[in-house]
This record gives structure tokens, sequence and C-alpha cells, in this order.
């Protein structure tokens, strides 16, 4: 165990010597300050220019409020009159505009006491589209409120010919209304979603890429040592073995960055869990590198390929989306296998059988080009 760590220091020294090793570790600390500061910043798929026609109307005001507090998604521009509006449109600095119109409880009063749901907000569009149809829907969520108790009122003064004041309606409409949300959205372990910024959401996936180019860092180095006969007292035969402990000396290194760069961007989950995944995740990007390594067997071959499959990787695994077509590809590639284990413990299990017959194919690959050279 001495001479292991002692081994392990001096690889440690060693590497941190080197400025390209250092260059990829200080990416994670520039990543993640870039995202979180991304993240405070305005921002959202969407900019909606926002207008009330008349300033003292109360429930405009308080919709509009409601919007502002709730901006997480979309991005609005409080716009004056009408015309500004549609101007931002117009220009491009705008997707949609919405103009809310002067006695806005009126308008819906009136089209409550019809019994039929009217248009009341003017929606200014160049062209439709799916954001923009999501961004209509989330119009149609805050209006919906104040045209429900309006449908309740007329329904009781009307219909039902009872004489109440304001104030007994409105106790009693709040008495009866259910709290909370319709659906929870609960993930396979039983951990609940968490509301954050969408900027955060594909930090993981592009954390664990970056594990995976130290990962193909650490073939370079290697394969560059075993060019100049840094490891020629080593026989051959035990050669996967050394280049197994040289890649978890480099991985050790990033995947304590990994860890540390979950926890300061809000991503981290339980600190056990996530230890368990990055040690088992290190474990499958070290024999995957290792594998694309004896299979190309040139340094060169190898540097083509780092950019393709990390490309591949990106569009394939659920970093920035999940397309279940690629389920197959997904299978082959490390990164598929520590996103989806962060709520679901059966992907652990694949994570660690894909660590085992990682190691096998490496075995039988390292095997067969050791017999080609002799």
């Amino acid at each position: 165990m001495r001479r292991i760590a002692i081994w392990f220091f001096l690889l440690n020294k060693r590497l941190f010597k080197k400025g390209s090793f250092l260059m990829i570790l200080c990416a994670v600390p520039l990543l993640v300050a870039g995202m979180r500061l991304a993240a405070r910043q305005e921002s959202g798929i969407v900019t909606i220019a926002l207008c009330r026609t008349d300033p003292s109307d109360e429930l405009s005001a308080e919709i509009v409020d409601g919007l502002l507090d709730d901006g997480n998604v979309l991005r609005y521009v409080i716009c004056e009159t009408p015309e500004e509006a549609r101007d931002l449109v117009e220009r491009f600095q705008a997707d949609a505009a919405w103009i809310f119109p002067e006695n806005l409880a009126l308008r819906l009063g009136e089209s409550a006491a019809r019994k039929r749901v009217r248009p009341v907000v003017t929606v200014v569009e160049r062209e439709d589209s799916i954001p923009l149809a999501f961004s209509r829907e989330i119009l149609t969520s805050a209006l919906y409120p104040f045209f429900s108790y309006a449908v309740y009122e007329d329904y009781v003064r009307d219909d039902l010919g009872l004489a109440a004041e304001d104030e007994e309606l409105s106790k009693a409409y709040e008495r009866l209304k259910a709290d909370g949300t319709l659906f929870q959205v609960v993930y396979f372990d039983g951990s609940a979603t968490e509301k954050s910024s969408y900027l955060l959401a594909p930090l993981r996936g592009i954390l664990a890429l970056w594990l995976v180019l130290c990962g193909f860092a650490a073939s370079l180095y290697y394969m560059q040592d075993e060019r100049r006969g840094t490891f020629s007292w080593m026989p051959i035969k035990h050669r996967l073995w050394l280049a197994f402990g040289f890649h978890g000396v480099v991985l050790a290194d990033a995947a304590a960055a990994l860890l540390i760069a979950c926890r300061l961007s809000g991503v981290f989950t339980v600190w056990y869990r996530e230890v368990i995944h990055a040690a088992l995740f290190t474990g499958c990007v070290l024999v995957f590198c290792n594998l694309v390594r004896l299979l190309c067997g040139t340094p060169e071959r190898l540097g083509c390929c780092i950019p393709i499959l990390l490309m591949g990787m990106a569009a394939v695994c659920p970093v920035f989306i999940n397309v279940d077509r690629f389920r197959p590809l997904q299978y082959l590639l490390p990164p598929f296998y520590y996103l989806k284990a962060t709520h679901s413990t059966y992907h652990v299990y694949l994570m660690a059988a894909y660590l085992l017959v990682g190691t096998g194919l490496c075995v039988l690959v390292s095997g067969w080009k050791n017999a080609l050279h002799k």
C-alpha cells in the first residue's frame, strides 16, 4: 500500500506539471461559474413584451406581477404603450407581445356571463412556434383563476339567484378551491423534482462529457509515455493493468473535481449516492477510454476519434435531450448510465455490469494485440 501511495503521489505531481492537464481541470470551475452567472441573469426560451393599456387597472397589474415573479422560463419586458410592444415584436427584440385591455375584470365577467371563453388579451406574434404555443399556455394559466371566479360568481348570482355579498362569495370560493397542484412529478426512486433554472439542467451531462475528455487525455498521456519507452521495464502482458492505474490517477482527480462542481452548482443529491455513482462512472470511463485506446493503436488515431466520440455522446446521451431511438447506441456510452443513475437504482446496477463487461473486453483486446506482437 505504501508503494501504491508513493506511485499515486508521484504520478499526480507529474500530471500537475502538464499545462494541458491544468487547463482541463481549470475548465470545470470556469464552466460552473459561467453557468451559475448566466442562470442569475434574465433569460428565457422566448421574450414577451407585456403592456397594460390602463396602468390603474388592478387586475391586470396583479396578473403581470404574478408573471414577473414566476418568470423562470419566459423573459418579460415591460412596455408603456401597445405601440411600443408591437414595435418590439416588429424589430425582433421580442418574440410576442401581450396587451392587457382596460377594465380586464369587466371583460372576464362578460365572457363568464355568455358561458363561453372569449379572447380578453391581445397577443401579437410574428409567427407561431412551439415555444410561443407554450407561452400562451402560461398566459392562459395566469388568467384562468380570475375567469373561474367570474364564472362562479355569475352562476351564483344569475343562475341560482342568490343575493350574497362579495366578501361572502369570496370566502366560500376560497374554502372550496383546491390548493396545490393537480400533479406531482417524481422520479423512479421517489424523489420529487426541484424547481431550478433551465440553464443548469444540462450541467451534469456536460460535466460527464468533461470526465470522458479527461479519460481520453489520460490515454494520450499514456500512449506518449509508452512511445518514449517510459514503461519498458514493465512486461507487455502486464501493461494493461499499468494503463488502468495510470488512467485511475487522472480520473481520480477529475472525479473529485466533478463532485465539487456538482455540489457548487446545485445539482448535488445525496452525498453517498453521488460518491458511489461517481466512482462507478469513473470506472466505466476508465475501461471505455482504454478500449478505444487499444482499438486505435496510435495517439494520432485516438486524437482524431476524440472529438467525434464526444460530439456523438453529446447528441446521443441525454445531456440536452433524450431520444429513445438512440437507445441501442446509448448503452455503449458511459455518460448514459451516469445521467440515468441519478434517479434510477436500476441504472446503477447496469453501470456496474458495464464496468465488468468493459474490463473483460479490454483484457481480450489487449491479449489479442499482445499475441500479434509476438
